[in-house]
This record gives structure tokens, sequence and C-alpha cells, in this order.
């Protein structure tokens, strides 16, 4: 009976390879499929049709608060910004994001709830910022979600945490494939914890939210883990009495008058505001205007990297010269960083660690040619 059957088998196959016609129809057949797969992905990919392959979230279905399970009657200062919150929120896992800062798609979502934003040129003059959260929190919308620079890949890795982003330069996905101090959240790979925005145009329209991200933190078993970087060194305002009036604003001048950024101090909270473009700069989440309670200014030497592409080199490692703007005031000092994944240390002039106020810090990345005035 097998023998048969076997015989069977290979008569039709033999049949077949000397039938032309019947081999052409089987071969388009093939090619068409494999069309329609590759255009099924790619209208996935960009937000035309569902992606059948992982979870789909809309716009509707984010989360207005996000629960703590534990007790949280005891409160600690949180490790990335040093702001008291419940013990349990104290030192989540990291989570750095990167969010990109086109003119057009301005004002993001989402940034006013990171514990330090990362601010560097990317191609053609336009800035890039990772935004670095520890909060629990609840936040709607986080983005548009970008891709990833090998620079900013070395600054994730400060934080031991994920490192969440949408593709990148070959640079980059050279580090995020196998470094050891972060957790890949590549959106081509994790498509379950990001969605698209239809009514925004691709690539711009590429988002995550709290809800999403604390679902990455479960499905990676690092919800219960905490962050294990080095923190931050903080100290306590002064007296507002001591708060100074009036402040000359910070201007940096990192390519056209588009990207052009602006911190302005604010008396009555000791704070400082920012503009960019010319404009004040918002998050969408909130409609407030962003702000930080500490801004430093790191000079690193910047080269062109692909003269094709227009892609950039930044030295992230060694040491330089940096800026503290706190208090009202100005403070000049060093950055330094002997080793990949150690975080990078801001030093005065004797060679002691800056202590930070309470609150967002702003890292503004800056070549060391760039003009700065205050």
């Amino acid at each position: 009976m097998e023998s048969s059957w076997s015989e069977k088998i290979k008569d039709r196959w033999w049949s077949l390879r000397k039938n032309r016609p019947v081999r052409i129809l089987l071969l388009c057949v093939l090619l068409l499929s494999v069309v329609l797969a590759g255009l099924y992905a790619g209208l996935s990919y960009y937000g035309k049709l569902p992606w059948t392959g992982t979870p789909v979230t809309t716009i509707a279905d984010q989360p207005t608060t996000i629960q703590i399970s534990a007790d949280v009657s005891a409160e600690l200062p949180r490790v990335l910004d040093g702001v008291t919150v419940a013990s349990q929120a104290s030192n989540r896992f990291p989570i750095a994001v990167m969010i990109e800062n086109l003119v057009d798609i301005r004002p993001q979502f989402g940034l006013s709830a990171a514990g330090v934003v990362y601010e560097a040129l990317a191609e053609g003059g336009i800035t890039r910022f990772m935004a670095v959260y520890t909060t629990a929190d609840a936040i709607a919308k986080v983005g548009p979600v970008r891709s990833a620079r090998h620079y900013f890949v070395d600054w994730a890795e400060e934080y031991g945490g994920i490192y969440a982003y949408v593709g990148g330069s070959p640079q980059a996905l050279g580090v995020t494939d196998s470094s050891d101090y972060i957790t890949d959240l590549n959106q081509f790979y994790n498509a379950a914890y990001y969605y698209r925005d239809a009514a925004i145009s691709a690539p711009h329209n590429l988002f995550s939210s709290s809800e999403l991200l604390n679902y990455a933190l479960r499905d990676l078993a690092l919800d219960t883990q905490p962050g294990s970087y080095q923190p931050y060194v903080f100290k306590t305002d002064p007296p507002s009495g001591d708060w100074p009036n009036v402040v000359a604003s910070i201007q940096l001048s990192y390519s056209t008058a588009d990207y052009a950024v602006e911190w302005r101090y604010d008396p009555t909270t000791n704070s400082y505001l920012r503009w960019n473009g010319g404009q004040a700069h918002f998050d969408a989440n909130t409609n407030t205007q962003l702000s930080a309670r500490n801004i430093v200014v790191q000079r690193v030497e910047t080269t062109v990297l692909e003269a094709a592409t227009g892609r950039l080199d930044m030295v992230t490692r060694g040491e330089g010269d940096a800026l503290l703007f706190q208090d009202g005031e100005v403070k000049v000092g060093k950055w330094s960083k002997p080793e990949r994944g150690q975080r990078t240390v801001f030093t005065d002039a004797t060679g002691s660690e800056w202590q930070f106020n309470t609150g967002p810090t702003w890292i503004e990345i800056v070549p060391t040619d760039t003009s700065v005035t205050y």
C-alpha cells in the first residue's frame, strides 16, 4: 500500500515538472503570495491595517490611571530625580524612549513626565530627545517615537533599563542588538508595546503609553526589578527669599532658528521654562510648558560620520566642558565618563560632583563650537 501511494506521488510530481504551464501558474501564485504578504506587513507597519501578530492598542484604550498594587504608605526619594514618592515607585526599572523634535510635530507627548531628558543633534540640524522615565504616574501618550542613534544608545546604557525606539542607524543597531547594558525594545520586533495614530502621517505617528510600557516591563519580568544605575546627588533648594528676580535667559544655537533653544528662569518656582524655535514648548498631554529644575550643557566633540546621510558621531566617553544652570545661577565644570555603561559624572572645578535640585533635569548635548549665551 505504501509503495502504491509513493508511486502515485512520484507520478504526480513528474507530471507537474513536465507540464510547463502548470509550473508557471504555481510560480505566479507563489510570487503573488509573497507580494501580498509584504504589502500587508507594510500597511500594518504604517498604521493602515491592524497588526495581526500582536495586540493592537488604540488611543481610546489608553488608561487614565496606573495602579500600584503594593502598600504605598511609605515614601522615599525617587532615585532618578530625587522627588519623594510612594516607596514602591521610588526606584522603578528605567525606560528610555526616543522622541523626535521635527518642527511640524510639536508639541510632543509625555516629555514633562520624564525625570531626565537628553537633547542632541541628529541629521540635518534637527535635534532629537531621549526621555528617561521611572514614574508610576499615568502617561496617556508618549512620542512620537523615532529611531536610535549610537550616541543616544551610549547614554541609555548608563541607566541599564529598557531602550524604546523604532529602527535606527546601522551604528546604533549594531550596538542595541548585542548590548549587555540595556533591554532592547525596538518596535520592529515589539509592536505590541506601540501603536500608530491614524490621524498623523507616518513615520511621525508612532506612540506608546505608560500602560503599554508597563506591559513591556511585565512581559519581560522587569516590573518588580529595581533600577541599578548610579543615582545623581541631590540637594535642597535655597530659601525662596534667595531666589533671584531677574536672570538672563539661556540660549543654545543648535542649527537654524527652528531648533534654537531658550530656557527662561521662573523666579516663582525656581525652575526654567523652555522655548524651542522661538515658541513656548508645551507637552501636548498636559498643555503645560516644559520646565526643568536643572539644565546641564555638555559639550562634546562632534563630527560627520557619513556625508551621504549626514549622520553624526559624538564622543560620549572621556571628558569635556560642562555648564550647570540651577537656582538662577550658572556653574562651570567638567563631564567625565571613563567606560561604557558608567554614568556620566558632572563635577565642579574642585572635582566635587554637582548636586542637583529635585525634579526634571535636561541634558543639552552640544558640539564644542556651539554658541551658548546666558
